[in-house]
């Protein structure tokens, strides 16, 4: 049995004792074999010693279960990670950010509280998924559906608390309203209007009363969300997909300035994705041409695209609303991106209300709200390497337009290179307003030189992104600190008041320690 750093094996076998008493001692994992279900089966650490393992794991049912374990871990300072279902996979699954913490399962705290259908939200526990949402919905014939990631394995609360993105509502931190959160030393807190006893609008105020407090505990370790509430939405009367096409390198600017003002004013959601099926490929000769001086000509490109026959950008969306409103946004995207020379907009699919669901095909499902797991056969089928045995994703955030988007592929591609890892072409996708979020997965949970090799490629990557005044919007566990010390404004005061903060609310330290950079004060002379 593995024993936290610094605690004895008495107090540990004390604390564990002590969990047995208040969830029950089927609910408490100590075994080898039990607690390595929770290793990171894409660490860029496996099988070395500095990969994060827990020292025991817990599967609380209620939220007073989750105050008695906050409180037993006070007394045997006992550091705890909680996660709602652990599968962020690529972004650090269900392991710890600190090698002997005892995890806190929350899949056991799965149940829908409350589906308000007239006002459109629902509130859900920890460990609620989107699946289960989703069913209890579907269940009671309830015409409403959840905002989605894909895959739609996870929760919502887990999801909205890494700043994770679905459909419809793209930032799903954006779209949750009241949360309710056990602090460090087991005291129940209700953000927002439930704070107010019996509160009428807890879920349909975001504010409250006072200092809006609900992000301190996203992307933090100053708490343990139990439950959220999360705004619900109708079924479309009409969803209409659109794409556009250019063959021209040039046209990137336009293409991506004018998406941008489109979702501005309200024509289009800011949804929009923007890749290239050219660029995008590895075969022979867009590799050759990629990695060529300069990374190819626009000439040279552009002639590889007729003699492919497949555009250089392609934009993709979808609008939804009322027919005629829907119609005459339609018509709009067609004449304004019509009127760049060269530029094809065609319709796609469309789906009108009441929706079949049997007939809306697997890729389209999540349009609908209807949590998938057919994100995993798309990367397999994309990803044809046999070796391949997972990825950390990284996901830097950029600003929405054309020259950032070819300077960032170009200055990846250029830092890629000199470490020996591809990059390609990534396209930008607007998961938040004015910004585009790029996706690349670093192979990793392979070999010791393939870890190893991805670790310093990562490295590389921060920095340089760094220097270009971008950095990701999460990360997995192994690159906690390497991301938040680019965050260096002032001698790192946000750094420095995240600190003083934890110290406030969890003195003894012993939530998830070294989650997303933040060190309780017992460890940081380590990291000095």
């Amino acid at each position: 049995m593995r024993v936290p750093t610094g605690v004895t094996s008495a107090d540990f076998s004390a604390a564990l004792e002590k969990f047995s008493s208040a969830i029950g001692k089927q609910w408490v994992f100590t075994s080898d074999e039990d607690v390595d279900l929770y290793r990171d089966a894409y660490s860029v650490y496996k099988g070395e010693k500095e990969e994060y393992l827990a020292s025991a794991a817990v599967a609380p049912d209620t939220v007073e279960q989750v105050q008695a374990i906050v409180r037993i871990a006070n007394q045997h300072k006992i550091p705890l990670f909680p996660f709602s279902t652990g599968r962020n996979l690529g972004y650090g699954g269900s392991a710890p950010s600190y090698s002997g913490c005892v995890v806190v399962d929350l899949k056991r705290m799965n149940r829908v509280v409350e589906i308000h259908e007239k006002l459109h939200y629902a509130v859900v526990e920890a460990g609620c998924s989107f699946f289960d949402l989703y069913r209890v919905l579907q269940s009671k014939g309830i015409k409403l559906y959840p905002s989605v990631p894909a895959p739609g394995w996870g929760s919502p609360v887990g999801n909205s608390l890494e700043h994770g993105t679905g459909t419809p509502a793209r930032d799903n931190f954006k779209n949750h309203c009241g949360m309710e959160v056990v602090l460090a030393n087991g005291e129940l807190l209700r953000t927002g209007m439930g704070a107010m006893p019996n509160a009428e609008t807890w879920q349909t105020y975001h504010y409250g009363y006072g200092p809006y407090i609900d992000g301190m505990f996203s992307q933090s370790n100053f708490g343990i969300v139990t439950k959220m509430g999360f705004n619900l939405f109708h079924e479309p009367e009409l969803t209409r997909s659109l794409t556009v096409t250019s063959g021209n390198y040039d046209d990137l600017d336009q293409i991506v300035g004018l998406s941008e003002y489109l979702e501005a004013i309200g024509v289009i959601p800011a949804n929009a994705r923007v890749f290239s099926p050219l660029m995008s490929s590895r075969e022979p000769e867009v590799v050759t041409l990629i990695r060529s001086a300069g990374g190819g000509s626009a000439g040279q490109w552009n002639q590889l695209s007729q003699d492919k026959n497949r555009p250089v950008y392609t934009l993709q969306t979808e609008i939804r609303g009322a027919p005629k409103v829907v119609d005459a946004q339609i018509e709009t995207v067609k004449e304004r991106f019509g009127a760049i020379p060269g530029v094809t907009v065609t319709d796609g699919k469309s789906w009108r209300a009441p929706l079949d669901l049997d007939k809306i095909d697997e890729p389209d499902k999540q349009t609908f709200g209807i949590p998938t797991l057919w994100r995993f056969y798309t990367d397999l089928a994309e990803n044809k390497d046999p070796d391949w045995s997972g990825h950390v994703w990284f996901s830097p955030n950029i600003p929405q337009t054309g020259e950032s988007l070819r300077k960032a592929n170009r200055v990846f591609q250029e830092g890629c290179d000199k470490v020996g890892i591809y990059w390609g072409w990534s396209g930008g996708i607007c998961f938040f307003p004015k910004s585009y979020t790029l996706l690349h997965a670093f192979q990793s949970g392979g070999d010791v030189e393939t870890d190893r090799k991805t670790r310093e490629g990562f490295a590389h990557v921060v920095r340089i992104a760094a220097e270009n005044g971008w950095s990701e919007y999460r990360t997995a566990p192994a690159f906690y600190d390497l991301i938040m010390d680019v965050f260096s404004f002032n001698n790192h005061s946000l750094r420095r008041f995240h600190e003083t903060i934890k110290d406030a609310v969890d003195p003894n330290g012993i939530l998830s320690p070294g989650r997303f950079g933040i060190w309780p004060k017992h460890m940081r002379k380590d990291r000095a």
